[in-house]
């Protein structure tokens, strides 16, 4: 039975990806630095020309987070993109925010290529090709950190990462995870107003197994790792025997060498 349901998923998939040129053809792929539309020369598939030297100057080397600027417990190791600064997060808080959901699909494409290494895509509407030579998967599943609120898809932008990423990986995602009461906005806190907030915060749906399982769980941004620990500590408690954690940008001190801030064009 489940040979079956894995042959049909992998003819889904085959399907995605023949589509996704055609789709593009007729809904033209969009930079999230900028919104114009990306012609052959972008920069991994995903970023306008005129916008590489902003992906550059952003891009989070190497993607390791170091633990001397964030509090992390029960998570083994974090990774991000960037740095959650000026086009960047400009564009996060588009595709979170205003409604444009479309973005998280390039910047899932950047996480695959710039933290795991996948080869881009060889034009703007085609997937990275990830090739896992050791035919050994990365990790058992890929989990979404669940949104505080959720009005609309937008909203859910971890989720959104995490198909596509899992899509390139050939990574299954599932969504164990639920919130065990309400919770404040942590932008508005501080560190330690931040760890009280999502403290016991998150569990495991009932009847949730997770024995045995490797895991990435996966955010937007983080900034302290309240987050992300408190998520990681519930997933560890139903049976996962690791977590790694990974984003599309932490919320760091960016190094001097990187450079004056950006200014992001207007979003078309």
């Amino acid at each position: 039975m489940k040979q079956r349901k894995r042959r049909s998923l992998d003819w889904l998939d085959r399907g995605r990806t023949a589509l996704e040129p055609l789709l593009a053809l007729a809904y033209p792929r969009h930079c999230p630095l900028c919104g114009t539309v990306l012609e052959q020369s972008a920069w991994k598939a995903a970023v306008c020309r005129s916008c590489i030297p902003e992906a550059e100057r952003l891009r989070h080397l190497p993607p390791r987070l170091p633990v001397t600027e964030h509090a992390f417990y029960a998570v083994n190791t974090c990774a991000a993109a960037f740095y959650y600064a000026d086009s960047v997060r400009h564009a996060i808080l588009l595709c979170k925010e205003n409604g444009n959901p479309w973005y998280a699909r390039e910047l899932a494409d950047l996480m695959a290529v710039l933290i795991f290494g996948a080869q881009p895509a060889r034009a703007p509407g085609y997937r990275p090709v990830y090739e896992n030579l050791s035919g050994i998967s990365l990790y058992s599943a890929i989990v979404p950190v669940p949104p505080r609120v959720k009005k609309n898809r937008a909203e859910n932008m971890p989720l959104l990462l995490a198909q596509r990423l899992g899509r390139i990986l050939h990574i299954p995602v599932i969504q164990p995870l639920c919130l065990t009461r309400q919770v404040l906005p942590q932008k508005s806190l501080d560190q330690q107003k931040r760890f009280a907030n999502v403290k016991d915060a998150y569990a495991c749906r009932t009847g949730v197994d997770l024995s045995g399982m490797r895991l990435l769980l996966l955010d937007d941004v983080i900034t302290t790792g309240a987050t992300i620990s408190a998520c990681a500590k519930a997933l560890l408690e139903g049976g996962a025997v690791s977590v790694d954690g990974v984003c599309v940008a932490a919320t760091e001190l960016m190094p001097k060498s990187h450079g004056a801030a950006g200014t992001p064009k207007e979003s078309k």
